[in-house]
């Protein structure tokens, strides 16, 4: 049971990481490229998934600890942490249509 816990804990680590790369992927995109914004979806959704099939392929092949308990530490590690990116994520936005705002009204005199 010990194994269990710490597989799915160091799986949720793994997903916090897996989390935070899609999180600064993600506002390099906003920042760069607004324009190109939604295409991040892809790639973010591709990481996620490829984590998700290297854990259960390493979790059923090795047998360090029960599947199930790696999975939901992997799906815990990679979802709890996008409510707090996702927050930033929309200041970030937020910021950037408020410059974008102030220069159009600098122009219009």
């Amino acid at each position: 049971m010990t194994a269990d816990i710490i597989g799915a804990v160091i799986a949720a680590a793994i997903g916090f990481l897996i989390a935070f790369i899609n999180y600064t992927f993600s506002k390099r995109m906003l920042l760069k490229a607004p324009e190109k914004y939604s295409g991040s979806f892809v790639i973010r959704q591709i990481l996620q998934v490829a984590y998700l099939v290297l854990v259960y392929f390493v979790g059923s092949k090795t047998q360090i600890a029960d599947l199930t308990f790696l999975l939901v530490g992997a799906v815990a590690g990679m979802t709890i942490p996008m409510f707090f990116f996702t927050k930033k994520l929309l200041s970030v936005n937020d910021a950037i249509k408020t410059n974008k705002t102030k220069k159009e009204d600098e122009t219009d005199g």
